[in-house]
């Protein structure tokens, strides 16, 4: 099954379990939230946060009251950068801060990692009879992409391209791979294998961790993405011989090595 026009209208159409739009409009940019907020409360916007070299001119309370990042961070200041080791991208930011002000996001497979790792850096735990970024970003990925294989793929490509933050905040790689590797017709083994054509020792030494510590009962599953990971590429035996110190998988791999070069 593949992404369709009808996969994203159908996808627009869960919208309103993720929040609230506003009557006007089916989502709500930034500027008019901005304004509507100067209107209704008559204080202009207070805090200029950087993102990537681009400026947002927002209102303090706005962001404080959904972050609990910004409630440490904004208290005294007018002027705040987000950077390292902070990764945020000015468009992702942009769409948190919407939701700041709208408590409405358009989520889709395409912006759910990077909305979802910020969401967890920002800390957007939201407030108490509001469901928060966080919230929302999860209850996504669990009831939109996590049932559907071809969505579970998308998810897992973008989740790779964000290593390490997607699986350090939120499990997002090692879920997928789960997903993917529990498929019972085998095709899900495929589309693991390809992704994890594109990771490098580092990035699969992340999820390694990741799912060695999750995992504690059994390390069946993490034993398969290892085969995956250099089945994918014998060269990378060699090549990658120093990153095999997983204390769960170091004799099985080392023992391998030399038979499979």
């Amino acid at each position: 099954m593949s992404t369709t026009a009808s996969d994203e209208r159908e996808v627009g159409e869960n919208m309103k379990s993720l929040g609230s739009p506003p009557l006007s409009s089916p989502s709500s940019p930034l500027q008019s939230g901005v304004d509507a907020w100067t209107e209704a409360t008559g204080r202009k916007p207070d805090v200029k946060i950087q993102v990537r070299g681009v400026c947002f001119h927002l209102h303090k309370d706005v962001l404080v009251s959904k972050s609990g990042y910004f409630k440490r961070h904004l208290t005294r200041v007018s002027e705040f950068t987000l950077s390292p080791p902070l990764k945020v991208a000015a468009d992702t930011f942009k769409q948190v801060a919407d939701f700041c002000y709208s408590n409405y996001a358009v989520i889709t497979p395409s912006n759910l990692v990077a909305l979802r790792i910020t969401a967890q850096l920002l800390e957007m735990d939201g407030i108490v009879g509001e469901e928060s970024l966080r919230e929302l970003t999860e209850s996504y990925f669990r009831e939109v992409v996590i049932v559907n294989r071809t969505l579970i793929c998308n998810v897992f490509r973008s989740s790779l391209s964000l290593l390490p933050e997607a699986e350090q905040t939120a499990f997002l790689s090692s879920r997928c791979i789960e997903a993917l590797l529990d498929d019972g017709e085998g095709d899900g083994a495929v589309s693991c294998a390809d992704g994890l054509k594109t990771v490098s020792p580092e990035g699969i030494k992340v999820i390694a961790d990741s799912m060695q510590g999750r995992y504690t009962a059994s390390h069946d599953l993490l034993y398969r993405v290892i085969d995956l990971y250099f089945l994918c590429d014998n060269n990378r035996i060699i090549n990658s011989v120093g990153m095999c110190k997983f204390e769960v998988t170091c004799s099985r791999l080392v023992m391998r090595a030399p038979h499979d070069k």
